[in-house]
């Protein structure tokens, strides 16, 4: 049986999270829930229940995206960073400076 409340209050601070773009919030709140969220499923019977999941998923879909672009960034950061690390090696000297 699905828990209702829980499902409610990890939406809740899933859309808060997402509203505040915070992606550290967002990984804390599905790896603390990971189980939960792989436990739900649609009830056939249960329309109210249904509703629930289905805002669920929009928010952690919402979630999920703005955690991939958030790697995305740090992708592109950390390949800058190499990137001007090894153009600064290229100069004499460099390479032994202390």
């Amino acid at each position: 049986m699905l828990d209702l409340a829980q499902l409610t209050k990890l939406t809740d601070d899933l859309e808060s999270a997402v509203q505040r773009n915070d992606s550290d919030d967002i990984q804390r709140l599905c790896l603390e829930n990971n189980d939960f969220i792989f436990s739900i499923k649609l009830e056939k019977k249960n329309s109210l229940a249904n509703e629930k999941i289905k805002s669920f998923i929009k928010i952690h879909q919402s979630a999920i995206l703005i955690v991939k672009n958030t790697h995305k960034k740090m992708q592109d950061q950390l390949y800058q960073s190499i990137k001007t690390r090894k153009s600064v090696t290229k100069y004499k000297g460099v390479k032994h400076a202390e």
